[in-house]
């Protein structure tokens, strides 16, 4: 199925509720799946890399390579589509982070809160199929109580910084205070350093690791 329209996205919400109601996974009241924490991988891997290019030379052993999807739209609504005939190809992996179709604060509420669902029901999807999931900490204009009431505390989480804005100060506390809601036992931070907030998880003990983005790791193997 191709997604080239809102009446498709809502299609493949449709689609994908049926899909997990038939796999007995749960959801809350307001339509989110219920994930455990037995879904979550819990361990670093060695390698962070888009799935466009997971058949990439540097990845070396796809058991310790985990996919995201901090990648253009383009690349990621296709993705939708193809989640069932790809599922073997995840397994294949360590685990994949949440998927990032993007929303952003600016946006209607409503709107903000179809594409969390949406990415929220893909992962799911992946869960039930026993490929170990990481939760994606995008959250938009969205209050972290209601995009993660039905994620365990102690986790293990990602955050996509690229493309975003740097703290303006170490007193903006915006991004340590969702983190907070997820208490991650570990958290994945992809691409750019901002040396602000990672000062603040420090502080408050968060235990994370930052993976280079794919272009960096190509620039470095470039002029290295």
């Amino acid at each position: 199925m191709q997604i080239e329209s809102l009446i498709d996205i809502f299609l493949i919400i449709d689609i994908l509720y049926s899909y997990l109601l038939d796999k007995n996974i749960s959801f809350d009241d307001i339509g989110l799946p219920i994930f455990t924490s037995d879904m979550f991988l819990n361990e670093y891997p060695d390698l962070v890399i888009p799935f466009s290019q997971r058949k990439n030379k540097r990845v070396i052993n796809r058991k310790r390579t985990v996919i995201c999807f901090f990648d253009k739209d383009q690349h990621l609504y296709p993705r939708l589509g193809k989640l069932f005939s790809e599922l073997e190809e995840y397994k294949s992996f360590m685990g994949v982070i949440g998927m990032d179709i993007t929303f952003t604060d600016d946006m209607d509420e409503e709107w903000q809160k179809i594409i969390a669902l949406l990415n929220q029901l893909f992962l799911a999807v992946l869960a039930v199929n026993g490929i170990k999931i990481v939760i994606n900490t995008r959250s938009a204009g969205l209050a972290a109580d209601c995009i993660w009431k039905n994620v365990p505390l102690g986790v293990m989480a990602a955050s996509g910084f690229l493309g975003c804005d740097t703290l303006d100060s170490e007193e903006d506390l915006s991004y340590l205070k969702k983190i907070l809601r997820i208490l991650p036992e570990k958290l994945i931070i992809y691409g750019k350093d901002d040396l602000k907030a990672e000062m603040q998880l420090s502080t408050m003990g968060i235990d994370y690791k930052v993976f280079k983005d794919f272009h960096r790791l190509c620039k470095e193997v470039r002029h290295g």
